[in-house]
């Protein structure tokens, strides 16, 4: 297939050189409570191999090199441990950005959370685990870990129109997931489906029942959240979603 967009490989290792330096990585902030997984403690990335046309986070991902600093492993994660202790979570993330940009960055702090008392969700769109077993197979020694992949529309042609990334890439968050069930990290898949049609739908639950069927059990099916700055940026691209989130006033 001729190519239609970018390759997000190629862009995660662009990336790469702006958010990572040696171990360290660029974040904004290093612990917010959040209520997602019934109340977490995330951090804020920096830096994203894809573009999608309805994201919420802004200069985290459009604007890497003008946003956040570096911090070590360490210091990631003993921010994030202070909020989640003060907060009462045992959940602790990042999020904004693609999580596994930066990998010694990250196996690091997945040591630190080896050794405490917390669980770390990988935030990540898969591509990277999709194109690299081996940075699955060195998950795969951690026990606090559980890795949730967001696949981004039910087709490659909607994922194009939605992300402006090379319709091939679409598959490698499924081989992703089927890399991680192997591998016996824990994990569960997303679909952001404010785009999609019932059918649509039941062609992703599909593909996924075809890696393994229990994965199902787990499926998150997710609607945008219409935030002023992604109503601004599905304007720019004239796109209308048919499912969404109202936003929480709590």
């Amino acid at each position: 297939m001729t190519s239609r967009g970018y390759d997000p490989i190629v862009l995660a290792a662009a990336t790469e050189k702006v958010v990572v330096d040696g171990t360290r990585r660029k974040y904004v902030q290093l612990g917010r409570p959040l209520r997602f997984y019934g109340g977490t403690t995330s951090a804020t990335e920096v830096g994203c191999n894809l573009r999608c046309k309805f994201c919420f986070s802004d200069k985290p991902v459009w604007k890497p090199k003008k946003t956040g600093k570096f911090y070590s492993p360490q210091e990631v994660f003993d921010g994030l441990a202070r909020s989640a202790r003060k907060h009462g979570h045992k959940i602790i993330s990042a999020s904004a950005s693609e999580g596994t940009i930066g990998r010694e960055h990250l196996m690091q702090l997945l040591d630190l959370v080896e050794d405490s008392e917390f669980v770390y969700v990988l935030e990540t769109n898969g591509m990277i685990l999709g194109n690299d077993p081996n940075y699955v197979s060195a998950l795969s020694k951690y026990n606090r870990l559980h890795v949730r992949v967001s696949i981004k529309g039910d087709n490659p042609e909607q994922y194009h129109e939605l992300t402006g990334a090379d319709q091939d890439s679409y598959e490698l968050p499924y081989i992703a997931l089927k890399n991680l069930i192997a591998a016996e990290v824990s994990c569960n898949a997303c679909l952001m489906a404010s785009f999609s049609d019932d059918d649509g739908i039941q062609k992703v639950k599909q593909k996924l029942y075809d890696i393994h069927p229990g994965i199902l059990k787990s499926l998150e099916i997710e609607k945008i959240t219409l935030f002023p700055k992604v109503v601004q940026r599905l304007a720019e691209n004239k796109l209308h979603p048919s499912k969404v989130r109202k936003i929480s006033r709590k």
